[in-house]
């Protein structure tokens, strides 16, 4: 068999705005995949095989972080994917690509309290996902909502809380073994942790 082969193209600026304050990145991509392998005839023994479709995807991403505020910071970033399969498959040629969003993203905001306080929060999002070639089944899109407080006791040691997936949303994080298996998204959950600075 031969390698399979990819081609990309990308593009991508970062702009730094209001001094340092705010910064925006932008950046769009082409990437086509050559000699993808296509099942002739999987009852043949061996199967037979040959290496002319294609996978192709375009997108782009953006994002913005900014400090609205001293104590107050933004970050968004999002992206969007156009992909299709070539292949010779009547029932696939033209379809998305699998587990591959349309629309994906994330929104995260933290403000600083007196008193070394830190407290954030934010949203991950995204779009539903095929999870199988004839895009005929789908895997739903999802948000997830985390939190973080954080708490400087001095110079040298900060004590961090993160908060993941408030909402207790069930959700699929990925599916594997053709489809047939999915595993299941974190629950509700936190984690405590510190930084030490000597």
């Amino acid at each position: 068999m031969k390698p399979q082969e990819s081609a990309n193209f990308e593009v991508g600026s970062k702009w730094d705005l209001f001094g340092t304050r705010v910064s925006l990145t932008g950046a769009a991509f082409r990437t086509l995949n050559k000699n993808v392998i296509f099942t002739v005839d999987a009852a043949a023994m061996p199967p037979v095989y040959n290496q002319d479709d294609r996978q192709l995807v375009k997108g782009v991403t953006g994002g913005i972080a900014g400090q609205v505020t001293e104590r107050w910071n933004v970050l968004f970033s999002a992206g969007y994917l156009d992909t299709a399969q070539n292949s010779q498959n009547a029932a696939t040629n033209g379809k998305q690509l699998v587990l591959t969003p349309t629309f994906s993203g994330s929104l995260w905001s933290t403000f600083s309290l007196p008193g070394n306080l830190t407290l954030g929060g934010g949203v991950r999002f995204t779009d539903d996902v095929f999870i199988n070639p004839a895009n005929t089944i789908t895997s739903p899109g999802y948000s997830l909502v985390d939190g973080l407080v954080e708490y400087a006791v001095n110079s040298h040691f900060t004590l961090r809380l993160n908060l993941y997936n408030l909402t207790d949303e069930r959700y699929i994080r990925n599916v594997n073994n053709n489809g047939g298996r999915y595993n299941p998204g974190s629950p509700r959950s936190a984690m405590l942790s510190s930084d030490v600075w000597f």
